[in-house]
């Protein structure tokens, strides 16, 4: 009896205590995504909302200078709108630096915020400052897009630099 008691008191510790060799492959880490990943990922995020943002533009530009923007400037003001919206919940997810992530943050909502102050305009529902507001934020669209941009070439080249003098870290 006592030989049976002491086998499965043995196997009983043998059974909680499993080598590393016996990890399952479920619990082995995910390597972290290469910087050029990254950058590839945050443009695949931000680059629907900069496409939609440039259909605008020229409407956006019409409602600044005080003219009537063409049919249909609605409709593309609405899509940057909503493409914007997406991106920055995309972005908000994704696996990207601090200094990428609130870089591109703010270039996608400049843009959204753009497009959303245009269609206030259109609607009649913005104050008597909107041009100007307008105005402003067109010029913060352009200093958050080019943060943005320069951001992901510094994560870009940061890689590259590493890769091809491995001593400088």
């Amino acid at each position: 009896m006592f030989r049976k008691l002491a086998l499965v008191s043995l196997l009983s510790l043998a059974a909680c205590s499993q080598p590393a060799r016996d990890v399952p492959m479920t619990q082995v880490a995910v390597a972290a995504p290469t910087a050029a990943q990254v950058v590839q990922d945050v443009r695949a995020i931000v680059e629907p909302c900069e496409l939609a943002s440039d259909r605008a533009s020229g409407d956006i530009g019409l409602l600044v200078a005080a003219a009537s923007p063409r049919d249909g400037a609605r409709a593309a003001m609405a899509g940057a709108k909503s493409a914007c919206l997406t991106a920055f919940g995309a972005l908000q997810k994704a696996q990207a630096p601090g200094e990428v992530r609130d870089a591109c943050l703010s270039a996608i909502y400049t843009r959204e915020t753009l497009a959303d102050t245009a269609i206030e305009l259109l609607d009649g529902k913005a104050g008597p400052l909107a041009v100007t507001t307008l105005r402003y934020k067109a010029d913060d669209q352009g200093a958050a897009g080019r943060a943005c941009g320069a951001a992901l070439a510094r994560l870009d080249g940061r890689e590259f630099a590493m890769a091809a003098n491995p001593s400088r870290q």
